[in-house]
């Protein structure tokens, strides 16, 4: 009897415990934020992108503790990764910076968080219709993971769908939203602005953005997590770069092979190993 009700109290204890963890992760909230996607900025040359992707990520960073997350942590992740205003920056966070991290737009992000939001996010390379659409950098025309066609969006949601944290929300241009629910079908989306031509946008303005962001921010985290999209291993690769050149310098990496006039691929046991490769590949290499 004794030993029934001591086998009872451990294990509503066990399930206490693995409750309050999941808590606890559900209350972290990790921030991705680029600057393409930013309302208002019709170049990322603008003297302005900093200041209004600053204020757009405050917005996201308010609708993370108005609906009760206690951490989160928000990586600089556009061109130099050094683009938010520090001394404008919600106190409250902790900033990732700098553009030398070995995972890119998801450094520091583990099984530890339990929600990822995206701000400021783009179209993929070649995407008709999207306001500075590429994928990584200029250099890039496809990227295809497991055979499926992804922008940064996308590869970055099998980033954390890999240590099973979904993506709640994402904000940015039109079409950043379709191409990311084509992966995470129920992903909570604010479209501050529509591509016209490459450089060329119909826009909300930034408090109307803002505003919009906070909102969303907090009708995700509060409304269900969708469970991420299933990551298969071995992780298949494949790049297609807009010029041969970069094919016939990938391929001199070990376990790079090429594929195709301008294409190389590669196979990874996981996934993290296959994002920063990818990486590499896009953002390091110079012929």
């Amino acid at each position: 009897m004794h030993r029934g009700i001591l086998a009872l109290a451990l294990g509503l204890a066990c399930q206490a415990s693995d409750a309050l963890s999941a808590q606890q992760r559900r209350l972290s909230v990790y921030i991705s934020a680029d600057m393409e996607g930013i309302a208002a900025l019709s170049s990322t040359d603008d003297p302005m992108g900093p200041r209004f992707m600053t204020h757009e990520v405050n917005a996201a960073i308010a609708g993370a503790f108005n609906a009760g997350a206690t951490r989160v942590v928000v990586n600089d992740a556009h061109g130099s990764h050094a683009n938010l205003l520090q001394d404008q920056l919600d106190p409250r966070v902790t900033l990732i910076r700098g553009s030398l991290k070995p995972y890119g737009m998801m450094e520091g992000l583990d099984s530890s968080f339990g929600a990822v939001l995206f701000v400021g996010y783009h179209a993929k390379a070649r995407s008709l219709g999207g306001f500075a659409a590429h994928t990584g950098s200029g250099i890039v025309a496809d990227l295809r993971i497991n055979g499926v066609s992804v922008g940064e969006g996308g590869m970055n949601a099998l980033y954390a769908a890999w240590y099973g944290v979904p993506v709640a929300f994402i904000s940015g241009d039109t079409l950043a939203m379709t191409q990311l629910r084509a992966l995470v079908p129920g992903v909570v989306g604010v479209a501050v602005k529509t591509g016209i031509w490459d450089r060329a946008v119909t826009t909300m303005s930034p408090d109307s953005a803002q505003a919009a962001i906070q909102r969303g921010v907090e009708r995700a985290l509060r409304g269900t997590l969708q469970r991420p999209p299933t990551v298969t291993r071995p992780v298949a690769v494949e790049l297609e770069y807009s010029t041969a050149i970069y094919a016939e310098v990938a391929e001199g990496i070990p376990g790079v092979r090429r594929q195709g006039y301008s294409t190389v691929g590669f196979t990874t046991p996981d996934y993290p190993a296959a994002y920063r490769l990818i990486r590499v590949l896009y953002r390091h290499l110079q012929p």
